[in-house]
Formats: structure tokens, sequence, C-alpha cells
């Protein structure tokens, strides 16, 4: 879930800390667009995607991240490439799902019937990609300057963390680059404990080097994340879990879209 974010064009602008709904001309045709690729699913369907794809676009329909932005928009089924972000990627996604991110440092698929303004606020599943991130400072919604800006810094920090509940830890391997996968959730229902007027959440990462985000769980949605060894770097693979949803288990369909994944450095 997107806690906060800062508004630069170079970074993650789903969402701000002035504005946690994001654009709504940008979360309104992204969840007409949803609406047309689900449209010809049956009722109840929870296995597979929309068999009729969904709206495709020749320009990123994201305002947010202006010309930076280079996403797709919602997509037929198959192959695609991003052009902005780094690592370069190239993803295989079914009929009716979208990119709507396609930035420097962040990279963000939303399933069938994904809206923007859902990812803000924890309503809609996604899968994002952040090409580096680091432990967050108590409070803060900066990297923290206490833990070490590594992967290993960043593992050991979550998995000691008393706000957080760690499961399904275990080693990984994607697109060959090595690291953990692990299911996160918020155990203390106080969160962090930190005073903050949009919610109560456990921070989990924040942006650096290039990708700019404030990542948490709350206590209805919890997140699977993999963090992968890249040069210097922690790349990370988010998966949101929101409540209810297309697919009656999201984050192994994403697992499966993240097993086709190609990175190249």
């Amino acid at each position: 879930m997107k806690r906060c974010s800062v508004a630069l064009g170079v970074v993650f602008l789903l969402a701000s800390c002035a504005s946690s709904g994001g654009s709504s001309a940008a979360a309104s045709a992204a969840a007409s667009a949803a609406a047309s690729a689900a449209a010809s699913a049956s009722a109840g369907q929870s296995a597979t995607p929309a068999p009729t794809p969904g709206p495709s676009s020749a320009y990123c329909p994201n305002p947010e991240g202006g010309d930076l932005n280079t996403c797709l928009g919602w997509l037929k089924g198959g192959t695609y490439h991003t052009s902005t972000f780094r690592p370069a990627l190239s993803y295989t996604v079914p009929a009716g799902w979208g990119n709507f991110e396609d930035l420097p440092g962040n990279f963000l698929l939303l399933p069938v019937d994904g809206t923007l303004s859902g990812v803000n606020d924890g309503t809609s599943d996604y899968l994002g990609i952040y090409s580096a991130v680091a432990a967050a400072g108590k409070c803060t919604g900066q990297p923290s300057t206490t833990v070490p800006h590594s992967w290993q810094g960043l593992v050991d920090w979550l998995t000691s963390d008393p706000a957080l509940a760690i499961t399904n830890l275990k080693p990984v391997t994607v697109s060959g680059l090595d690291g953990d996968v692990m299911d996160i959730a918020m155990k203390d229902p106080n969160g962090d404990g930190c005073n903050d007027p949009s919610g109560v959440f456990a921070d989990v990462y924040v942006g650096v080097n290039g990708s700019s985000l404030v990542h948490a769980v709350t206590a209805t949605v919890p997140l699977r994340i993999y963090l992968l060894k890249h040069g210097d770097d922690t790349l990370a693979i988010e998966i949101q879990d929101a409540p209810g949803g297309y697919y009656g288990d999201w984050p192994t369909t994403a697992d499966a879209a993240i097993a086709k994944l190609q990175i190249t450095p």
C-alpha cells in the first residue's frame, strides 16, 4: 500500500503526501477501462482473466509523471518491454491487465479489475516493481539513518520489526537475481505507533536511488514482496493483496507473472 510519495517528475506519483487518492482523472480512466475489460468475465469467475482484451493505448493514460511516464495502459495478452524503467524489463501478461507506470525507478501492473485509486487506498490488487528500496526511518518517511542501505540490512530490519508479521520467508531467484520472498502483514494493531493522520500503517520500505515511495501494510492489506540483489541496490517486486478482487488467489496469479519476468541489468 502506498502511504506517501514525493511529488517529483521522476518519482512514483500514484499517491502523494497531499492527496492519497491520486489523480482523479487517471483513476476514472483506469476504472472505466478496467470495467470494460472485465465486462466479458462471467459473474464470480476468479481463476482466469477476462477473455476479451481491455482497450490498448498508444500513449500512457496515467498523467502522473508527465512525459517521463511511458506506460502502455490497458493491454492485450502478450509480451511487452519497458521503455524507461531501469533495469529494463520484459513481462508477459494475459488480456485485460494494464501497465500504468513505466518511470525510471517505478513500474506498475494492474490486473483486470484494478484501479489507480485502489492502489493508493488499499482496495485494488497490483504488482509493482521498484529498482531500489531501503529500510524506512521511524515515522520519517525517509530512508533509515541507522539501518544499512543493503539487501541484508533491509531483510534483517523487516524480520526483526515487532510491528510486522513475516511468514513464508524463503530464498528465490527471479531472472538470475537472487534474494528472498516473504509475506508481510501488520502484527501490532497500532502499526508503527506513528501519529499519521491518514491512518494506521507499518512501514515496509522507502525508495532510494531513483525510486521514490513509502510503502506500508495495514491491518487489512498485506503484501508479498520479493527482495532481489541487484548490484549495490535492493530491487523490490511487490504484490498488494487487497480484499475481494477478480482473482481468488491474486498472489499466486502474480507469482506466475513474476516467474516469466526478464530483467536486463
